[in-house]
């Protein structure tokens, strides 16, 4: 027997540990029985909260508690996420052209957290999430929303790690020159730490690939 519904009323809830419940709830459910549960989030997440009960005035705050859901849930996806992923991957692109920043940023965050997961399966989305991100970091207005897409691009290279060569070779380098343009460019700082890590990370990656099985050793050398 499911209680979604009841989560989801609860989710509208003004007592942060009433929706704090219902986000552990949902989230908890999604990792049971995902198929029937992350279609009825990702419409809510999409559309705004969907019970008759819905309080509209306060729809953008529920989407981005269903956001949150819709993290956790991905964080616990595993072995599963390619297969229940790339759903879930199409509604956050989507959503980052969301006119509300908290959104494109909660979907961002998303992203990252989703991605990590995907290896292989990612391959055939490689080219719109390259094209949203390096879009968003070099258009967008928000300062949070473009830290939220250089971080997406740090987390895809720290989660595909030996295979980014592979799974990102038709858009590394795009996605290297939007690093580029932000540390050179952005004027928001955190924007710029956050393009100096993912670049360190790649780097990390090219030098495993083009250098297999290389050790640095040091040697010690006592003089007497």
């Amino acid at each position: 027997m499911f209680s979604s519904p009841v989560f989801l009323e609860n989710l509208e809830h003004e007592a942060s540990f009433v929706y704090l419940s219902a986000i552990q709830g949902l989230a908890a459910l999604a990792d049971s029985y995902p198929d029937r549960i992350l279609d009825r989030l990702l419409r809510d997440f999409q559309h705004g909260p969907s019970l008759p009960s819905s309080n509209k005035e306060r729809s953008l705050e529920t989407r981005l508690k269903v956001g949150e859901v819709l993290m956790r849930a991905s964080r616990a996806m595993g072995e599963l996420a390619p297969h229940l992923g790339q759903p879930l991957v199409g509604v956050f692109l989507r959503g980052t052209r969301d006119p509300d920043a908290s959104v494109r940023a909660s979907c961002l965050s998303n992203l990252g957290e989703l991605c990590q997961k995907l290896d292989y399966a990612l391959g055939p989305l490689t080219q719109e999430l390259s094209s949203c991100l390096t879009a968003l970091i070099k258009t967008e207005k928000e300062a949070e929303v473009r830290r939220a897409a250089v971080h997406v691009i740090a987390l895809l290279l720290r989660g595909l790690s030996d295979r980014t060569t592979e799974v990102l070779r038709d858009v590394l380098l795009d996605l290297y020159r939007a690093l580029k343009w932000v540390i050179r460019s952005d004027p928001d700082e955190v924007a710029v730490v956050h393009a100096q890590l993912a670049l360190e990370e790649l780097d990390d990656v090219m030098r495993r690939f083009l250098f297999p099985g290389q050790k640095l050793e040091k040697k010690i050398r006592v003089l007497s």
